[in-house]
């Protein structure tokens, strides 16, 4: 256990060392935004991540550290867990070893673990859901049939795309005759019963609001530009170690015991390869490289056997060495343009400046005439804005912020009335419709010239030709 204890340490020491060096990312913002509005479900995503944050940040207070502190324990668990998978094979301690390095050094891990988001409790959901299938191959004991469908069920009130995982479990089990003979037993049908269980607060939500995500899934693919491209990025996640996992993939179809792991890693690849993006199946990587460590161990050759675990962990060392700054938050946000980090890393350029943003966005408020003020309320085509204002202005003379994408929609108050709008992100030429003569007042800047959300986004004055409640469908965006 010490072995474990050491790895999942260093990770959570390496985030919380460094979990503060950026400011909140949008999405964060979003996050706590709705953890201020608790529903059984949003637009986006289900209601337990926002929850959590809502927890996080009453207890510990609104920063980016706090926030991330839950993100980088898991990432610890995730270290951890990925030794465990070897543990579960029968591996030696000298390849659980080598997988606890393969986990600390992965991308897909380091770049997602220290920012709050929904990923991280995704990719919990996914890796014990197939920790407690593979418990269920090797060894059918019942249990495992109620561990996993819990685990299930709460990865559905974490986000829908465990959807694909649970799919490619389904698949495993209709085409695998040993486990398809387990449906003649009542404890499949009692996971699936505390799977549906657990989701039914959310899928009550949806059924009552019409539905929402589907739109959302509907009119936000997720597409990363094609297969080919969707292959690329998500080989980049673990570049190094890709023969690795070309060799577990292969071990576990070959393995009629494990054969149903690799349907069910196989089969949300497939799926979002056409209809997601790169990460979402990521979750799938760490049992497919811990397969691939056995399969190294059953070569009989000592000598070639050495050396390809002494190449698994140069390959994971350098896996570290190439990607650190590119998915560690260490370099400072004043220097993440001129290394040109916010063209590569999307995270890292709308991390930056979030409290200038609030602050120019409530100078041009106040700099309205006094005759207009009263009567003007924000609304930004993106969550960030009210996200920024409802954490860095004050709450006393805060403007009315709002937003028309995704879940924020909702969250038009009650009996609103105004004449003017500060309209974020809207050129004149797209409110025409609901402004008389809408002006231009200026655009936004992101410090230091990274390349955030807001960097040069539009500020337009909009004099309303209807009442916000009139015209708000109009501008809804669930896309």
């Amino acid at each position: 256990m010490l072995l474990y204890g050491g790895a999942a340490v260093s990770v959570i020491a390496l985030h919380l060392a460094t979990n503060s060096t950026l400011g909140f990312h949008t999405d964060e913002l979003y996050y706590l935004a709705c953890g201020r509005h608790p529903a059984l479900g949003y637009v986006d995503f289900p209601p337990l991540v926002p929850l959590l944050a809502r927890l996080e940040t009453d207890l510990l207070g609104v920063s980016p550290w706090a926030l991330r502190l839950l993100p980088s324990l898991l990432g610890g668990f995730l270290v951890a867990l990925s030794g465990l998978y070897i543990r579960r094979l029968g591996g030696s301690l000298r390849l659980q070893g080598i997988a606890l390095l393969a986990a600390i050094a992965a991308p897909y891990l380091l770049g997602t673990n220290w920012v709050f988001q929904t990923v991280t409790f995704d990719q919990v959901t996914w890796m014990v859901s197939l920790y407690w299938s593979l418990c269920l191959v090797i060894d059918r004991r019942p249990r495992y049939w109620i561990y996993l469908g819990i685990t299930l069920g709460i990865g559905l009130e974490v986000k829908y795309t465990i959807a694909g995982l649970i799919a490619g479990i389904v698949i495993a089990v209709l085409l695998i005759p040993s486990l398809r003979t387990e449906l003649r037993t009542r404890y499949p049908w009692i996971a699936i019963g505390m799977a549906l269980l657990i989701w039914a607060p959310n899928l009550y939500w949806q059924i009552a609001n019409g539905f929402p995500s589907l739109i959302y899934v509907t009119s936000h693919t997720g597409s990363t530009g094609g297969p080919i491209t969707y292959l690329i990025q998500f080989g980049v996640y673990f570049f190094f170690l890709i023969p690795l996992w070309l060799a577990g993939m292969i071990s576990l179809f070959r393995s009629r015991s494990l054969r149903a792991i690799g349907i069910a890693c196989a089969v949300p690849l497939l799926v979002f390869l056409f209809v997601g993006k790169s990460y979402y199946a990521a979750g799938t990587i760490p049992i497919a490289l811990a397969q691939g460590l056995m399969a190294i161990s059953q070569v009989k050759r000592p000598r070639l056997r050495s050396g390809l675990q002494i190449a698994v962990v140069a390959a994971s060392v350098l896996e570290f060495v190439t990607f650190f700054f590119l998915v560690v938050p260490v370099t400072p946000p004043d220097r993440i343009h001129a290394l040109r980090l916010d063209t590569v890393n999307e995270v890292f350029a709308d991390s930056v400046g979030w409290d200038d943003i609030a602050k120019q966005v409530t100078t041009i408020y106040d700099n309205l005439p006094a005759s207009e003020r009263g009567s003007t309320i924000i609304i930004s085509a993106y969550y960030g804005v009210p996200g920024a204002l409802d954490v860095y202005d004050n709450p006393n003379t805060r403007p009315v912020a709002i937003s028309p994408q995704l879940s924020d929609w909702y969250w038009l108050p009650s009996n609103l009335t105004a004449t003017y709008a500060l309209m974020v992100d809207y050129q004149p030429s797209d409110v025409a419709w609901m402004c008389t003569s809408p002006t231009l007042v200026t655009h936004l800047t992101v410090p230091y010239d990274v390349a955030g959300l807001e960097q040069g986004a539009p500020v337009t004055l909009c004099q309303l030709k209807e009442p916000i409640p009139k015209i708000w469908g109009r501008l809804r965006d669930f896309s």
